[in-house]
């Protein structure tokens, strides 16, 4: 998704830079092989961000702004919660094949403080976004008076977080 903000070639060279790092890791792609793969000079690249850690910062805001539109679509009082939570559901599955193991620890080890910070805010994201569903499925009828939507917004962030966790991989 576009973002309304954003320069053309940065945008393009964002989507590049996250097709790369999914395919050879974040690690071993550098800003020579983002211009190379792009056909820009280093200088056209440098002039939309200053280094790497800016890039892989830019990519997972864009990745969270995408994320955040996502929820706000789906998040309406108007729309079928069941719907909503299945489709929030198959969209962060398709988020987490993104985030492979390699890219994630990529990002993990050399990149800690960018992906603490987006994981904390997509976590908040998901977290508010299935807490509104249950609200909403629960005055539509549709869920239980009796759950805990505190809880099982929790439990479900938390599986969430679990897919990223190494050591089930």
């Amino acid at each position: 998704k576009i973002s309304k903000n954003m320069d053309k070639k940065l945008e393009e060279i964002i989507y590049k830079s996250a097709e790369l790092f999914r395919q050879f890791g974040v690690r071993s792609v550098s800003m020579d092989d983002i211009s190379r793969e792009m056909g820009i000079s280093k200088k056209t690249l440098y002039q939309h961000v200053k280094n790497k850690n800016e890039l892989v910062e830019k990519i997972l805001d864009f990745t969270f702004e995408n994320e955040l539109a996502f929820f706000e679509e789906k998040g309406r009082p108007e729309v079928n919660a069941i719907d909503a939570l299945l489709d929030v559901s198959v969209f962060i599955s398709e988020q987490i094949k993104l985030f492979s193991p390699s890219v994630t620890f990529d990002l993990k080890k050399f990149y800690p403080e960018i992906f603490k910070k987006h994981m904390e805010k997509s976590q908040k994201c998901a977290y508010e976004a299935v807490f509104k569903n249950l609200e909403y499925g629960i005055e539509q009828g549709l869920f239980r008076k009796e759950i805990n939507p505190e809880i099982v917004a929790t439990l479900y962030v938390n599986k969430i977080e679990d897919l990223h966790d190494q050591e089930y991989y």
